[in-house]
């Protein structure tokens, strides 16, 4: 089963080539606007690999996995959309795999993962023991929870890689319900290090996708988001650091696209992703239904739009001059050729 990501960095629009391929017959995809980040978020697979191979640990690698667990179970509202009901199933699969043997036992990094009501208790049992009669004291090493159980993990890089492939195919056949060709995983991995998460899934192509800071600043700072700083001064800190990349794989496997590109020369870069995916014109069958420039011409050049922003327009385009998109340019080849009609793009 092929695979297909979109990836960005908040905000630069990936969703263009989520929207784009909704648009074909032989693409599977989960809920809209629902993101698989499974191997990517703290607790998840990439946490995995470091405290199982990078930094093994006698007490902390079977600890991550639990952490993980714990993370499949907070997330499960999240991935039924996009793998179904058997997204615990199979996640508590892959953390049985990973494991050697499970024991009796804790340490007390275990009551960490308890309900404030266990750990309430166990504070109340301490401090009860400690003004105990000696006689009637428990001990320090008193096991409060007999039912707890620690997980032992030793595991190879190979051994680790190959269920975690497996991991995601096995998430992908229950996502792809229609047997379609192709499965899109939205934000599967992180486009600053891709070749690190490129190791954990079979048949996979990546497109990261980039858009102008300033539209990025004036778009988050309208819907009033909460991720990103709200003066200009530290976006820019933040926008260039998150853009440093750690890692590059092959441009077979991975495609970087300006989401200005996608909407002002749609003609010429539709065809350029769906040659780098492999989709064929013959299943592009609902054509501009989700993805339409003449719609999402409106989330371009938004200081024009919102000349209350016009200032930290102008202060981010000093600040990270290599990331603007060349409007400039565009404007001078069509006043040349005559004015273009935007609406009718």
């Amino acid at each position: 089963m092929k695979k297909i990501s979109c990836v960005g960095f908040h905000a630069t629009g990936a969703g263009v080539i989520d929207d784009l391929l909704r648009e074909f017959d032989n693409v599977s995809q989960g809920a809209y606007e629902v993101e698989a980040r499974m191997l990517q978020d703290p607790d998840g697979v990439s946490d995995l690999e470091y405290n199982l191979l990078e930094n093994p640990h006698r007490l902390n690698s079977g600890y991550a996995v639990k952490r993980f667990l714990k993370y499949v179970r907070m997330t499960s509202r999240t991935y039924h959309k996009v793998f179904g009901k058997k997204w615990e199933e199979i996640s508590r699969e892959y953390a049985e795999r990973l494991t050697k043997i499970t024991y009796p036992g804790y340490w007390h990094g275990d009551l960490w993962l308890l309900s404030p009501v266990w750990r309430g208790y166990f504070l109340y049992r301490r401090a009860l023991a400690k003004v105990s009669p000696k006689p009637i004291r428990k001990p320090p090493y008193c096991n409060y929870f007999p039912w707890l159980k620690t997980r032992h993990v030793c595991i190879s890089e190979e051994e680790f890689l190959e269920a975690t492939r497996d991991y995601v195919d096995a998430l992908c056949e229950t996502m792809n319900r229609d047997h379609r060709e192709y499965v899109l995983l939205d934000q599967v991995l992180s486009p600053s290090n891709p070749a690190r998460y490129f190791r954990y899934v079979r048949d996979l192509k990546v497109v990261i996708v980039n858009r102008d800071p300033r539209d990025v600043y004036i778009y988050l700072k309208h819907v009033k988001d909460h991720v990103l700083p709200k003066t200009p001064e530290e976006f820019c800190v933040v926008f260039r650091d998150t853009h440093k990349i750690q890692s590059e794989v092959s441009p077979d496997l991975c495609m970087k696209v300006q989401f200005e590109d996608m909407i002002y020369k749609y003609d010429e870069y539709v065809p350029k992703v769906m040659e780098f995916i492999g989709v064929t014109e013959e299943h592009h069958t609902r054509k501009k239904t989700r993805f339409d420039p003449a719609v999402s011409i409106k989330n371009t050049r938004l200081w024009e739009k919102y000349p209350q922003y016009a200032k930290e327009a102008e202060i981010i385009a000093k600040l990270l001059p290599e990331y603007l998109y060349p409007y400039e340019d565009m404007d001078v080849a069509n006043g040349a050729a005559g004015e273009v009609d935007r609406s009718a793009l």
